[in-house]
């Protein structure tokens, strides 16, 4: 599946918005430069580097998966007991 920047520039905004951000307040609190927040945003950037997406979806508090390919990631089961 490729990575559509468009797509990610919206669930960068929606999260965002979600937290009642600003650009200026997820460049503060993720370190990435506003010049490169406000090109992922309008989808123009033509790739993004993993650890700018880090950074992103930490300090939004969503998962990774959830800014490259929409979805949740899914959380690994508990084990059974064992005996």
């Amino acid at each position: 599946m490729a990575l559509v920047m468009q797509d990610l520039g919206k669930r960068i905004v929606q999260a965002r918005e979600r937290l009642g951000w600003s650009q200026r307040d997820l460049v503060r609190r993720s370190g990435v430069g506003q010049n490169n927040l406000s090109a992922l945003e309008q989808g123009k950037k033509p790739s993004v580097r993993a650890d700018t997406v880090v950074r992103l979806a930490e300090a939004l508090r969503v998962s990774t998966d959830y800014l490259l390919i929409g979805k949740a990631a899914s959380r690994p089961r508990k084990a059974a007991p064992v005996g």
